[in-house]
């Protein structure tokens, strides 16, 4: 897990980097931690690359408060946790969504009772990937994913949710979608089709059902695809 760690007093820093050490020691957990001594340094290195972000608020140049504001017009999902002296701003943060507050000086049993939460809010997190397209980035569910189609250069993402599709075009390989989507249970039947095994309805001959639709699979992917679509149902070999 990556985490941000926007904090101007370094003693605090060193206090909460503390914790975290203590923790992934005692729960097998593993952190790379960035300190970040002023927002304006952060948002300069921010491109969804972290996994939750620790922000005091009050800090020269910008405010914990407006650099949560500018994060949540680029992300709207990511986890953001207020270090702070003062409680009252607990209500701003609900602007914000902000996930959590930790009041100074954070103590390690107040710091573990935290991140645990944070913790489960990860663990319930459905998966999901990032796709570019046209009208810019979009967060895919897995689970609404049925299928993957290559048409020419262009990629076409079909998503079924709340019983309608949509289908997302994007200029990517099949290479790598395949490689993205390789540890979720998807397999390719043919050269132009990925599909989502657990939303597989059914296999009529040469075809794969889908979605109320019938994708070929090509004679020498047969074999592996259905050696793949038994494992994943649990009918194959233990």
């Amino acid at each position: 897990m990556r985490i941000a760690i926007v904090e101007d007093n370094q003693a605090e820093m060193e206090r909460l980097c503390s914790h975290f050490d203590r923790y992934q020691r005692e729960y097998q957990q593993k952190f790379e931690l960035v300190w970040f001594d002023n927002g304006l340094k952060f948002l300069e290195a921010f491109n969804h690359n972290f996994d939750v972000i620790y922000l005091d608020v009050q800090m020269p140049l910008m405010d914990g408060m407006t650099l949560a504001t500018k994060i949540r017009e680029i992300d709207r999902t990511i986890p953001l946790i207020f270090v702070t002296n003062y409680v009252q701003y607990a209500i701003d943060g609900y602007k914000v969504d902000a996930s959590d507050f930790l009041l100074k000086p954070v103590n390690y049993f107040n710091f573990c009772e935290h991140f645990k939460r944070i913790e489960d809010r990860f663990k319930q997190q459905e998966d999901a990937i990032a796709v570019t397209y046209s009208e810019g980035i979009v967060k895919i569910l897995l689970d609404e994913l049925y299928y993957v189609e290559s048409n020419a250069h262009i990629i076409l993402y079909h998503v079924f949710s709340n019983g309608a599709e949509k289908v997302l075009e994007t200029s990517d390989t099949m290479k790598n979608v395949e490689q993205k989507l390789a540890d979720y249970n998807f397999y390719r039947c043919n050269n132009s089709f990925i599909v989502n095994l657990k939303h597989v309805a059914g296999i009529s001959g040469n075809d794969v059902l889908i979605a109320d639709t019938k994708l070929p699979i090509s004679r020498p992917r047969k074999k592996a695809f259905m050696n793949a679509l038994t494992e994943y149902m649990g009918m194959g070999d233990k």
